[in-house]
């Protein structure tokens, strides 16, 4: 089922974890040409530091005042063990742990570096990579989420990450994805056509970023039941109030941080980068462009 949502509001266990860490390194750094810091052991081409974190924590309350909550699936009050993959500073996991006290959540990240807060009864913060297996058993946790690893998880590993989030999931649990992709209504020109070039650095990674509004059907094909599919639109620029100011600030800072390394890549002079990006944001607020975010979730069978 496919729908098109505005934003809308719905409104402890003590969970044994065994922190396994990958056999990599997971925390190592290197600094690259834009002076940002990176990761060396993952395919993951957005920074890992402390500005990073910051716009990490910004794009978090951004979401939620997008959508108006921290998920969309269905889930019962007395929900009592959630996963979070892909937590990057673990705000997710603390202030869902407030929604539902008497669950333990698990944040999972590739590197600790980011990490701005100390596990608890309620909530554990821990080391793994999605793409090496999540170490965990199976059917653990009642609802599994992850979302905005696009920039993290290469197209050709899709299929196996979900069918890895379905393989901790209890049946009857419910697993959700969310990711932003390139997708903009009312884009104007230049906005296509900066999205069209970022996109084609993103597959000379092995990343597509247009993927991403096909989750729903990577659900569906894993057999999840129920699967719900929605395509969010929330207002591009100042045009749109404080949701709109909020999540411009965020894609501009997203950008930033994506500079480095696509100018590299291609060759572009960062000032030129800077110029084009500039010239984008005021289509935004003259074409009133608003930014889609693609969500999914979906059941595990209970057989």
């Amino acid at each position: 089922m496919s729908r098109t949502l505005w934003p809308f509001s719905r409104r402890r266990r003590e969970l044994p974890v065994e922190q396994v860490a990958a056999q990599q390194p997971v925390n190592s750094t290197s600094i690259s040409v834009d002076d940002r810091e990176r990761l060396t052991h993952a395919p993951y081409f957005l920074p890992k530091d402390a500005e990073e974190d910051s716009r990490l924590n910004f794009q978090h309350r951004a979401l939620y005042a997008a959508i108006g909550n921290h998920y969309l699936a269905p889930l019962k009050p007395e929900t009592d063990t959630i996963l979070d993959v892909g937590t990057g500073t673990g705000i997710w996991p603390v202030e869902m742990s407030r929604l539902f006290p008497k669950a333990h959540i698990t944040g999972l990240d590739v590197s600790s570096s980011s990490f701005q807060y100390s596990s608890t009864a309620a909530y554990t913060l821990m080391l793994g990579n999605i793409l090496q297996g999540l170490p965990f058993p199976e059917k653990q946790f009642e609802f599994v989420h992850q979302r905005l690893l696009v920039a993290a998880i290469p197209t050709a590993n899709w299929p196996s990450v979900i069918d890895e989030l379905i393989r901790v999931t209890r049946p009857g649990g419910w697993i959700e994805v969310l990711e932003i992709g390139v997708t903009i209504k009312n884009a104007g020109a230049e906005t296509a056509r900066l999205l069209e070039w970022m996109g084609d650095r993103s597959k000379e990674r092995g990343f597509d970023m247009g993927m991403v509004s096909q989750l729903g059907q990577l659900l569906i094909d894993a057999g999840l039941q129920n699967v719900e599919i929605h395509h969010i639109p929330a207002p591009l620029g100042v045009w749109g109030g404080h949701v709109g100011s909020m999540l411009k600030a965020n894609v501009l800072s997203a950008f930033g941080a994506l500079k480095g390394a696509y100018c590299s890549q291609a060759q572009m002079r960062p000032e030129q980068f800077d110029a084009w990006v500039q010239n984008v944001a005021e289509e935004w607020e003259t074409l009133h462009a608003s930014y889609v975010f693609h969500a999914a979730y979906g059941r595990r069978a209970l057989a």
